[in-house]
């Protein structure tokens, strides 16, 4: 009985020290959120609702917050608050997008410079 009791404790010794060994963690260094151009000129529909269509409304369809689906996508950003217009850095949408944000990973450095844009340009319905 002891010999087992015995074998059994070093096994999950053993175990444990496999565990602790096994997991690897990297460090994630957040990047700067990239500049945002002023006094620029952008198509809501052209350039935003795009990114939208391509990366955001499987988690945002019309039942969730915000509906970010072709024609609806618009009102749901402006009437929830989502964008400050002239002012990314206020703005939910823009804030959560870029890096350290929780949907950072969702897209690109290129288009978060056209959601910035687009914001920074008034959030126009173009």
């Amino acid at each position: 009985m002891k010999k087992t009791s015995s074998f059994i404790f070093l096994v999950m010794i053993c175990a444990s020290l496999a565990m602790l060994t096994a997991c690897e963690y990297d460090m994630v260094i957040p990047e700067k959120a990239p500049p945002v151009i002023v006094g620029d000129t952008i198509s809501y529909t052209q350039d935003i609702q795009p990114i939208f269509d391509a990366k955001c409304v499987n988690c945002h369809p019309a039942f969730a917050e915000p509906d970010l689906t072709s024609g609806n996508s618009y009102n749901a950003l402006i009437n929830g608050n989502y964008v400050v217009a002239e002012k990314p850095n206020e703005s939910l949408l823009y804030t959560k997008c870029k890096p350290g944000g929780s949907m950072a990973t969702h897209v690109s450095a290129e288009e978060l410079i056209l959601i910035g844009r687009w914001i920074n340009a008034g959030v126009k319905n173009n």
